[in-house]
């Protein structure tokens, strides 16, 4: 190995450079010579909270924070989340047409995003100007629904409703190309498993079945839309149980995804299938049945607004679970937010950075280093490598396409440990401290 170097964070110490040696321990991680998915990149979410607070502090600042998030030297972020209307962290709840029965969608207009959101997204773009961009709504417009509210309810599913629903993307895609934003890919639905206090709408699995086939599939083809369509954002079955008659968790991949992807007439619309909170629990019956298909994590857990370093070990463990099933990218929920995390519904949740509205003091929380020592170092285009040996469940090791392997080690443990990788013949070893996550940049 001709370089080795390690940065390695826990809760006292955040990025800090530490040491390998030559010593030989028992306990290995090894380096095989499979290979799988491409890793496409890393990001976050564009919401109004987190813009709202950003163009609020000097422009010094701002900037600094955009380059830590977006520039190479930071977290090098390349792919971002758009919400298609309101998310949870809006500043106030909105559709991008509200007129009722406005089916031809005449007042389908995006004048609050030009405001709110497409601010943030270009800076952003300035930054990794290969910007993946993906989006989903949190909810239709709410005369669509069954309850004219944007929290709670279901899309009435009668036919004039459905086509304008599907026309309704294809009007949000045309309008943000007009603004000179490509967006790459649509998801469906935000967690359509979650019956929730703030934007959102439940969806069976046959209703996206037949949403995709018969309506937003054709239209996106007929139309010839350059943006993938895609089976998102799979959240079950973590929130099963706020669905009446739900399936059981055994029952759940059949029930929900499995009834989408096995059907041939929808699947061929489908690019790929994006997966968040208990999505995690049926991501490997896909990855081995649709191999074909390309998967992603799609909004990271959040938290609960206090930013602990044991909440980092557990976003960690996330990294390891989903990039096991063959994920090629992962998406942080919001990247900035207001100290305290507070939604429009109340919730607290924790942020990569958070600001203080009146001292605008602003801490690069714990998960800003677990999401940099992942895509600070790992190149889009890198191939994940398949390891063995003892630290094979607490390390993912990837190839960027320069050749360099890129090792990620957690020790959640209460005491050190030993650990020695191990390559081609070569080998280096150190003591994983308690409770740190570890990045090795190995030059081969």
């Amino acid at each position: 190995m001709k370089k080795v170097k390690h940065i390695y964070s826990n809760g006292v110490d955040l990025w800090k450079e530490g040491i390998t040696g030559n010593d030989q321990y028992e306990d290995t991680l090894e380096v095989t010579h499979e290979r799988k998915q491409v890793v496409k990149g890393f990001g976050g979410c564009f919401n109004e909270a987190g813009w709202e607070i950003l163009k609020n502090l000097n422009n010094d600042v701002r900037n600094n924070i955009l380059d830590d998030l977006f520039n190479e030297s930071g977290c090098a972020f390349n792919v971002g989340r758009l919400p298609m209307g309101a998310s949870d962290y809006a500043l106030e709840w909105h559709s991008y047409d509200e007129t009722p029965g406005d089916y031809e969608l005449k007042n389908f207009s995006i004048t609050r995003d030009k405001e709110y959101l497409l601010p943030y997204v270009k800076e952003a773009i300035k930054r990794s100007p290969e910007m993946a961009l993906f989006a989903s709504p949190w909810s239709p417009p709410t005369w669509m629904k069954t309850k004219r509210a944007y929290n709670f309810g279901k899309l009435i599913w009668e036919k004039k409703n459905l086509k304008a629903y599907a026309n309704y993307f294809i009007k949000y895609l045309e309008s943000y190309q007009k603004e000179g934003i490509k967006v790459e890919q649509v998801h469906v639905q935000n967690e359509p498993v979650a019956d929730q206090k703030f934007p959102s709408c439940i969806w069976t699995g046959k209703e996206l079945r037949d949403f995709i086939k018969h309506y937003l599939g054709p239209l996106m083809k007929k139309k010839g839309m350059n943006t993938e369509l895609w089976l998102g954002t799979i959240n079950g079955p973590f929130f099963d149980f706020m669905l009446e008659g739900c399936a059981p968790f055994s029952e759940f991949y059949d029930q929900f995804v499995n009834t989408v992807l096995a059907d041939k007439e929808a699947r061929k619309y489908i690019s790929g299938v994006g997966f968040q909170w208990g999505g995690k629990h049926v991501i490997e019956q896909a990855e081995l049945s649709y191999p074909e298909l390309r998967f992603m994590q799609t909004e990271n857990e959040c938290g609960d607004g206090n930013n602990t370093w044991e909440h980092a070990e557990y976003v960690y463990g996330l990294f390891w679970q989903f990039f096991q099933h063959g994920v090629e990218s992962y998406v942080y929920w919001n990247m900035v937010l207001p100290e305290g995390g507070v939604s429009t519904w109340g919730w607290k949740q924790n942020s990569l950075i958070t600001i203080d509205a009146e001292t605008k003091k602003v801490i690069y929380q714990p998960e800003y280093y677990v999401m940099k020592h992942f895509s600070h170092f790992i190149k889009k285009g890198a191939k994940k490598v398949v390891t063995k040996g003892h630290w094979t469940s607490n390390s993912v090791v990837f190839e960027n396409p320069n050749g360099d392997l890129v090792v990620i080690v957690g020790n959640a443990m209460d005491t050190d440990r030993e650990f020695t990788f191990k390559c081609d013949g070569e080998s280096f070893s150190t003591v994983i401290k308690q409770h740190s996550i570890n990045t090795f940049c190995v030059s081969i």
